[in-house]
């Protein structure tokens, strides 16, 4: 029995250390991404400010709660990190706004005519992205809730054998763990409805979204190693959604880098 909780704690720690890998390297391709572009315009900025708002949540949140030292080593990269990219964002548009304000040379009537239209467009989605992004938002909706179903019952079951100690509970780090939950999850929407809008994923790093996925299932499987009581879960719970519960969005967004990328390609080859 001994050794195989000491397994569990080895196995926790090992996953815990190579999910902090994955998110150590998980930025660098997107910030190489924009550097060899000078252009940050695939990154939705509102997905970056969810994020940096769910990295501080989750980080007080997990101080307060205690959690594992792996989790909060990771919540406070995942803040540096993305602080590192928004810095890099701001950069290359205030950059590139500079750039485009000394570019315009008003020598014509017709620079007026051309500087209103260029403002006023707006890219528009075809039916056919009309009709996935609402098969994407009912599918985001009946997945939401049918985790959200299957947890509670797993946790408030009435006839489990092992009670929950709610006096384990604390509201402060619980609802701070729950907002960046929340706001993980939401974060990947924007950058979704970002590239339906513009049937592209120009400027985005794929290899950035597949060290998310890797690191943030490696995160919840170092928490089911460590422990698979209803309470050691139900108090690291709002932390296993907001790895967990972003994997739906993650695979959503490799979905428009297959579907945009082909289309790219059969384009170029006609």
């Amino acid at each position: 029995m001994q050794d195989s909780m000491a397994n569990n704690e080895l196995w926790a720690q090992i996953l815990g250390y190579f999910s902090i890998a994955c998110w150590i390297v998980v930025f660098t391709p997107q910030i190489r991404e924009n550097y060899k572009r000078k252009n940050t315009d695939g990154v939705s900025i509102q997905f970056l400010l969810f994020w940096i708002f769910g990295d501080i949540f989750n980080l007080i949140g997990g101080v307060l709660e205690h959690l594992m030292e792996t989790m909060l080593l990771l919540a406070l990269y995942y803040l540096l990190a993305d602080c590192l990219l928004m810095g890099q964002v701001i950069y290359y548009r205030k950059r590139q706004g500079l750039l485009h304000r000394d570019e315009i040379v008003d020598t014509s009537e017709s620079a007026p005519l051309l500087q209103s239209v260029s403002s006023s467009y707006k890219p528009t989605m075809s039916e056919t992205t009309r009709r996935t992004v609402r098969i994407f938002f009912i599918s985001s909706v009946v997945s939401m809730t049918l985790l959200l179903v299957g947890t509670g019952l797993f946790f408030f079951w009435p006839n489990a054998q092992d009670k929950i100690d709610f006096s384990k509970l604390h509201l402060v780090p619980q609802l701070l763990g729950w907002a960046s939950a929340v706001l993980y999850c939401g974060s990947r929407i924007p950058q979704i409805m970002q590239n339906f809008r513009n049937e592209s994923v120009d400027g985005l790093s794929l290899t950035m979204f597949v060290f998310s996925v890797c690191g943030n299932l490696t995160y919840c499987l170092s928490i089911f190693f460590r422990s698979l009581d209803r309470t050691f879960l139900l108090t690291n719970f709002p932390w296993l959604l907001g790895s967990g519960g972003t994997l739906f969005f993650d695979f959503t967004i490799f979905f428009q880098f297959y579907t945009y990328r082909n289309k790219k390609l059969l384009t170029d080859t006609k």
